[in-house]
């Protein structure tokens, strides 16, 4: 049993290797894609060092 299995991995091995790398890129840049929707969608509100909400709209940076 151990035999067969290993003859399979060695003949196949490259091809097995493509669609291992082949989906683990498509879970990275479907993650990628996922996480800028979701960061597109999010309404962050900046806070000042007292906890009052920085008025972004303004365009004047408060340094």
């Amino acid at each position: 049993m151990k035999k067969k299995t290993a003859e399979y991995f060695s003949k196949h091995q490259g091809s097995i290797l493509k669609y291992l790398l082949g989906a683990i890129m498509l879970l990275f840049i479907g993650i990628l894609i996922t996480v800028y929707f979701v960061a597109k969608q999010a309404n962050p509100i900046f806070l000042d060092e007292k906890g009052r909400p920085i008025n972004a709209q303004a365009g004047n940076p408060q340094y």
